[in-house]
């Protein structure tokens, strides 16, 4: 980089203010700072929960074995399966939770704040996963076709046309937005 004839180093400065320019970079950080709060509460109660994992885990253990211990057994539904409960494995569980929920923050917040949570998308995805686990029943029993005859006859089922029509839509509009990005 060069100002007025003589060359000048890139700071960390000239680099975060590069950064600012993204216009992706300067929603997430106002994203960021419009949950700021939230996010604050979050962490501190994480942090906290983390400082007290020890005793927060035994204070659970001794809860479940005094529950074990009681009169509850016979009273409260579902108790009994407590009893098999293998307490350190779910305090090594909980430990592992944890520190990846720090490391998964990031992400999560980006899911929660992109249109994925759209109630439109979540039914998609449900009516997907619904179509792949009924696909690998009905793929099982009656296998695609394997010649390009029978991939021809496959043309005048409505369903398939359906289906590919519909990936041809996300195809072009994905398409879109890595080209644009």
């Amino acid at each position: 980089m060069s100002a007025n004839g003589q060359v000048a180093t890139v700071t960390p400065a000239d680099d975060l203010r590069a950064r600012l320019d993204d216009p992706a970079v300067a929603a997430a950080l106002n994203n960021v700072l419009d949950h700021a709060e939230l996010l604050a509460f979050l962490l501190g109660g994480l942090d906290g929960m983390l400082r007290r994992g020890d005793e927060i885990t035994e204070s659970l253990a001794g809860a479940i074995h005094e529950i074990r211990d009681s009169a509850a057994v016979d009273t409260v539904p579902g108790i009994e399966s407590l009893k098999n409960v293998d307490l350190q494995a779910l305090a090594d569980s909980l430990t592992t939770l944890s520190g990846a929920l720090v490391k998964a923050t990031p992400a999560i917040n980006t899911l929660l704040s992109s249109r994925l949570t759209d109630p439109q998308a979540v039914d998609v995805l449900a009516n997907l996963g619904e179509a792949l686990v009924d696909s690998r029943a009905a793929a099982r029993s009656d296998p695609a076709p394997t010649t390009l005859r029978g991939l021809w006859r496959m043309r005048k089922d409505k369903d398939v046309l359906r289906g590919l029509g519909f990936m041809m839509q996300v195809a072009r509009e994905f398409g879109r937005r890595i080209g644009s990005g």
